[in-house]
């Protein structure tokens, strides 16, 4: 090699190392060839996983409006697939003469004279420089080709401390996101949010373009309970995949993929895989193209799964699909253990707080109630001997105050005894309504109307269940009613309404526990009001502007 050749050389490789960005740096060496041997035209071909395709490709000499009137980039036919075939320098006076060749695209500009050279890291090759067209009209040498060859070994360095940086910046991204979702389950009262977090963190590390994170149901049907994908031509926000979420996923395939605990990586027009059909299924889920590659990787916990991650990219990213899947594996393991931790840790408050309530009504019936009972006895017992027919009156209403408190506490104590958890929302407030059934003389009427309530957060479900509660006291204390009715309506806006039809809003008092009721209306920008019915009695109304969650709305 001439000192003239040399300097070039070395003037051509110094630039690879400017930054470590792997796509820069693949096109710094494509226009660095191009500029070496005079070529008017090169591309840098990264060679997919099944090593018989090109999954990127990188160009040097072509205008933006000549890439896109070509569509997409070649993925390896033709003369290009010579180096995939036998990787070894290729020198062509004529590529369109050669037998392989394929013909070019509409659009595609002329080429002629032809170099080929693999890009070997260690042991595999990464890639191939194409070179075409050399600026004097004439065929590449021995020289040219020494050239390149001497490049694409100094390139494979460059490529090879590229690759090693992202790979150090990507275990970065993977080890916050395991921590932060791991801090959100054990933090959060329900999973929905963190579930969103852990698509989002797929979503971003992989580089992806649509993920969905799929648990199974309480029937054991494997749900979508989370989706985001990228902003799309129709501007999309890059968390939007709320059409997936309640999905169900049908077939024994995606059962076998979670009992299997094996990670898959699917890529179209890859060696077939009797165990594909679950990633052909998620890319038909997720809306991708049908040359997208797409991973179904398992959430585990010790021996079991526990979920599954779908995940898809576009159809020319098969070297980042493939890069990304270890880590997602990693991630899964981990996000699979947490969320097991997380379940545990809710499950283990909630035996906590039944062991509490149960400890409070214990001590409410064995103390309390006993007491107030004596003590009602004993007024009852002292109104006989009263002289005045006042003092009577007076004790006779202390008795029944000391009843109705009874009463009162007795449903409350039925409601400790009661699980949180262990009916929806409509079954719980029909339990209530039934519980005043006694007190009131009647059953009151229940009725729910617009989505599922059981779709609200659960902090607002409880609001809703206190509402109707302490309704149906005022009017069993109170209103001295012959019938009541009770509404919860759940849509753009959260209504309860309890209407009776007794003495009216003169019969109400302004106690603690409706102004309690307005001070959690308040809280979440809504109002209580208490008004004349429309037909007499009263109309106790609690509204709350706050919208169904669109992360638990699920198909139902």
């Amino acid at each position: 090699m001439e000192q003239p050749d040399l300097r070039s050389l070395l003037d051509a490789v110094v630039p690879f190392s400017a930054d470590l960005d792997l796509a820069g740096v693949l096109h710094r060496i494509t226009r660095a060839a191009c500029e070496l041997v005079g070529a008017r035209y090169g591309a840098l071909g990264v060679v997919g996983p099944d090593g018989r395709r090109l999954s990127a490709f990188f160009t040097h000499g072509l205008s933006d409006e000549e890439r896109q009137r070509l569509g997409s980039p070649p993925t390896g036919r033709g003369v290009l697939g010579l180096l995939l075939r036998d990787p070894q320098p290729q020198r062509l006076h004529d590529l369109t003469a050669h037998p392989d060749s394929a013909g070019f695209p509409e659009h595609h500009p002329v080429m002629h004279s032809f170099l080929g050279v693999p890009i070997r890291l260690r042991q595999h090759v990464f890639g191939n420089l194409y070179l075409t067209e050399k600026q004097d009209g004439s065929d590449f040498t021995e020289d040219d080709e020494a050239l390149v060859v001497s490049l694409a070994a100094a390139a494979a360095v460059a490529i090879d401390n590229a690759r090693l940086y992202e790979r150090s910046q990507t275990r970065q991204r993977w080890s916050r996101a395991s921590s932060e979702l791991a801090q959100s389950l054990l933090e959060a009262d329900d999973e929905e949010a963190s579930l969103e977090l852990m698509a989002r963190q797929v979503l971003e590390s992989s580089a992806a373009r649509a993920v969905a994170v799929v648990l199974p149901d309480t029937a054991g049907r494997l749900e979508v309970r989370a989706a985001c994908r990228v902003a799309d031509d129709l501007g999309r926000s890059a968390a939007d995949g709320s059409e997936l979420r309640g999905a169900l996923l049908q077939g024994a395939c995606w059962h076998d993929a979670l009992a299997d605990r094996q990670p898959l990586l699917h890529v179209p027009g890859g060696t077939p895989d009797p165990r594909a059909l679950p990633a052909i299924e998620a890319r038909r889920l997720l809306g991708l193209d049908e040359q997208a590659p797409v991973a179904v990787v398992p959430l585990t916990a010790g021996p079991a799964s526990v979920g599954l991650l779908l995940t898809g990219w576009r159809p020319e990213e098969e070297l980042v699909a493939e890069d990304a899947v270890p880590d997602q594996v990693a991630f899964a393991l981990q996000a699979g253990v947490a969320l097991t931790a997380a379940r545990s840790h809710l499950d283990r408050a909630h035996i906590a707080l039944l062991e509490d309530r149960e400890r409070i009504a214990r001590d409410m019936h064995d103390n309390v109630v006993q007491r107030l009972f004596a003590t009602g006895l004993s007024l009852q017992s002292t109104a006989p001997l009263a002289q005045h027919p006042v003092v009577q009156s007076r004790l006779n209403a202390a008795v029944a105050e000391l009843d109705s408190a009874i009463t009162e506490i007795r449903q409350a104590i039925f409601g400790l005894h009661a699980p949180p958890t262990s009916a929806g929302l409509p079954a719980r407030v029909a339990a209530i309504a039934e519980s005043y059934a006694v007190s009131l003389g009647f059953a009151p009427q229940v009725s729910f109307e617009g989505a599922w309530p059981d779709t609200l957060a659960p902090a607002l479900r409880a609001d809703v269940e206190a509402v109707v509660r302490e309704g149906l006291a005022n009017v069993a204390r109170h209103a001295h009613a012959s019938a009541a009715r009770v509404r919860v309506s759940v849509g753009r806006d959260v209504d309860v309404e309890v209407v009776d039809d007794g003495l009216g809003t003169e019969g109400h008092e302004a106690r603690s526990g409706l102004v309690n009721l307005g001070a959690r209306a308040q809280a979440a920008g809504g109002t209580l009001t208490l008004e004349p019915g429309e037909r007499g009695g009263t109309r106790l109304h609690w509204h709350v502007p706050t919208p169904v969650s669109a992360d638990d709305r699920r198909g139902r």
